[in-house]
């Protein structure tokens, strides 16, 4: 019998390999030569974004017609910009073609994805993105997660999840950068520089309760999903084994100087792994090559948003990971676009066998604080 989700999980497969194959498409295009400081309203990687957000909302718009969507785009710069609309515009419709060409190359049936058919339509489906209720049915989505390091052509995800008044339960991320055997996902190492250089990546998926796969990306479709493991994809047990995770050093207003302190009393080497997309610090974790990731506000006031986290979240946990805030409770979903301090304040995640122990160094650490 199928799994509650399965036809969920299904399409958003799909849209995340046509919106993974079109994000690194305009990568390629580029030729990495793309830098932080070109970074403009009628950039490449913005015109990625916003075609992206638009195929991935009007595939399951289509299918789903009364579900609500968030993403981190809305359609004002392009209504505003004829110019920047055209070129969205341009890739939405070679999206498109590629959709139904690869239909025409498979044989299990698929209709083709259903994209907006005008311009129009592709602002509206964009703006659908802009939903700021988390009850019901919620499609939550970051088309480019790690904009940074996508413009430098290093390592970025392409994200989903489907939540239910607030809870996570089916996510599909795409990490089309991301070079990685899926047969034998373990005891590799995610680094920023680790590129695939000639296929699409990965990607990750899971249902609530049902564990987490992995699959390759490749231009027609996806390969044959493999299982992870938690138990040959967990890091080591000794405290001087441990990896932690980071952001790179200086560009984060989390506390990193407490994230340091907290490393060291447990005989760790810091940093560890440094990433710069959210989400692939997720995968990261999920995948075994790190251990422990913390996210140390300097005060309430700091604020994250949902579509950093939904999905990642829940392929963690599918391998039996634990992610808590600081006060130990569970991250809270249901309040609209952003994780404010005041209800979840700060993150830990972690492999099970040391979450205890890292959140004991977490209090003392803080217990610092005047």
């Amino acid at each position: 019998m199928p799994a509650e989700y399965s036809e969920e999980l299904a399409l958003a497969l799909r849209v995340v390999h046509a919106a993974s194959v079109l994000t690194k498409s305009v990568l390629r295009s580029l030729q990495n030569s793309v830098s932080a400081e070109t970074k403009a309203d009628d950039s490449p990687v913005t015109i990625a974004d916003f075609a992206a957000q638009a195929i991935i909302i009007s595939a399951l718009h289509a299918v789903y017609p009364a579900d609500a969507f968030l993403g981190e785009e809305s359609a004002d710069q392009l209504r505003e910009d004829e110019g920047l609309a055209d070129r969205v515009w341009q890739l939405v419709q070679q999206a498109q073609i590629s959709d139904v060409q690869h239909v025409q190359q498979r044989e299990n049936g698929h209709a083709s994805l259903i994209f907006p058919a005008t311009k129009e339509e592709m602002l509206d489906a964009i703006d659908r993105g802009t939903n700021a209720q988390l009850k019901g049915r919620v499609w939550v989505m970051d088309p480019v997660d790690g904009t940074a390091t996508f413009m430098t052509g290093n390592q970025y995800a392409v994200c989903l999840c489907l939540l239910v008044d607030g809870v996570q339960q089916v996510a599909a991320i795409g990490c089309p950068n991301l070079r990685l055997d899926p047969k034998n996902p373990v005891n590799l190492k995610v680094h920023e520089e680790l590129v695939d250089e000639t296929g699409f990546g990965v990607l990750l998926s899971a249902i609530r309760d049902e564990g987490a796969h992995v699959r390759s990306i490749l231009s027609h479709g996806l390969g044959e999903p493999s299982k992870l493991d938690f138990r040959s994809n967990a890091g080591g047990n000794d405290d001087k084994d441990l990896d932690f995770i980071e952001s790179t050093l200086g560009k984060t207003s989390l506390s990193q100087a407490e994230h340091k302190t907290v490393a060291e009393a447990l005989g760790a080497k810091w940093p560890g792994t440094v990433i710069w997309s959210q989400q692939m610090k997720y995968i990261a974790l999920t995948l075994g090559a790190t251990d422990v990731m913390l996210r140390l506000p300097l005060d309430k006031s700091r604020y994250t948003h949902v579509w950093d986290h939904a999905g990642g979240q829940l392929l963690f946990t599918e391998v039996g990971g634990i992610i808590k805030d600081i006060n130990g409770g569970s991250i809270d979903f249901s309040h609209g676009r952003r994780i404010l301090g005041d209800k979840n304040y700060g993150m830990i995640a972690t492999q099970p066998e040391v979450f205890d122990k890292v959140n004991e160094a977490v209090k003392a650490v803080l217990a610092r604080r005047t």
